[in-house]
């Protein structure tokens, strides 16, 4: 139960410094809109190389953001969308590993978020709103085994996940805090949850631990009870807070940020734990966390380089148990962690 109130404290707070803030800034009227495309490139031929000298290498990756938030009269629309993508290709020729294929590309990194807010303002200074939000994320490309983008088996094998599979759609209802441009948070107390794997091949994936006992459910977090006895969805009825924070921390002389920082955390309990841990005595009271930051250093009008990170830790979800002194830079195992990204960028930016 103490994992629970993290919530409440989150809300309690915001809801306290809400009176500390009531002389924020109006927000101004209108849409507001902008898109951000951010490219990272590694190239290296090597014709006869040299014993030991290395081998040809690829590599390509980016990440695609784009905003269109309004606020008019009492309504407010929040919407956002964003792509990261990384793919690499190292060698040439035929694969080590089946001198039948081609030397394939082999995916690092793809994730495809959608966020869309709407509220209706319920106090004079527009800065409390009833709201409804909808979010989805999910990947684009299908990957298989080892994460590369095709199969190189030779056995057309099938991938182990695509778009929608798996997919994960949230949708609640709830208050919204916005004094400023800079500072919202968002509380629900009725929030539905769905992790969804749609391709049946991929949700009878059954996820192992590092003894080799079946977890309960496939490797993407949906039911899984047998091969021929599983759930596409897992369905989550629960609360969920969302706070998301902007700031400058460098300006130039005309006022535009040289360095900006941006955050969000979202936190999400699942009122159905009690009867989850009836099913499966090795269920734990958790609470999701979805936790990103942006930092970016302008370079010259609309150029930046850009950090970002990605936490994330769903008990539902099984991630893979990193170990830099395995092959791969993982055992192999399935455990119940947190996950960690980080991206580093060129970008550029333009507001519309």
């Amino acid at each position: 139960m103490k994992k629970i109130s993290l919530l409440f404290v989150l809300f309690a707070f915001v809801a306290t410094t809400a009176f500390a803030q009531d002389d924020a800034p109006e927000v101004k009227e209108g849409w507001d809109t902008g898109l951000g495309i951010g490219l990272d490139f590694a190239q290296l031929l090597m014709y006869n190389p040299k014993v030991g000298a290395g081998e040809n290498r690829i590599a390509l990756g980016g990440a695609a953001n784009f905003f269109a938030n309004m606020k008019k009269g009492k309504h407010s629309w929040d919407n956002s969308a964003s792509w990261k993508i990384g793919a690499q290709k190292l060698g040439g020729g035929q694969f080590f590993a089946n001198p039948d294929v081609k030397q394939p590309w082999q995916k690092s990194i793809d994730e495809l978020r959608f966020d869309s807010k709407y509220g209706y303002a319920v106090t004079e200074n527009k800065k409390w709103y009833a709201a409804t939000e909808l979010s989805f994320l999910s990947q684009v490309l299908s990957t298989y085994a080892g994460n590369y983008m095709r199969d190189i088996t030779g056995t057309d094998a099938h991938p182990i996940a695509q778009f929608f599979s798996p997919g994960t759609i949230t949708y609640s209802v709830g208050i919204d805090y916005k004094p400023n441009d800079n500072f919202s948070f968002y509380y629900s107390p009725i929030a539905l949850k769905m992790i969804m794997v749609m391709d049946d091949e991929i949700a009878d994936d059954q996820a192992f631990d590092a003894d080799g006992i079946g977890l309960g459910t496939s490797v993407h977090g949906n039911p899984w009870r047998s091969g021929t006895d599983f759930d596409n969805v897992l369905f989550n009825v629960g609360s969920l807070a969302k706070a998301q924070y902007q700031a400058k921390l460098w300006e130039n002389k005309d006022g535009d940020p040289r360095v900006l920082f941006k955050t969000y955390l979202t936190l999400y309990f699942d009122y159905l734990q009690g009867q989850k841990r009836d099913e499966n005595p090795d269920y734990k009271t958790h609470v999701d966390v979805d936790w990103g930051t942006e930092t970016s250093l302008n370079v010259y009008k609309g150029l930046s380089i850009v950090l970002t990170t990605n936490l994330f830790y769903d008990w539902d979800v099984p991630v893979q148990e990193t170990d830099y002194s395995r092959v791969g830079g993982v055992t192999g195992n399935l455990v119940r962690k947190p996950s960690f990204v980080q991206q580093l960028l060129i970008k550029y930016a333009i507001t519309f």
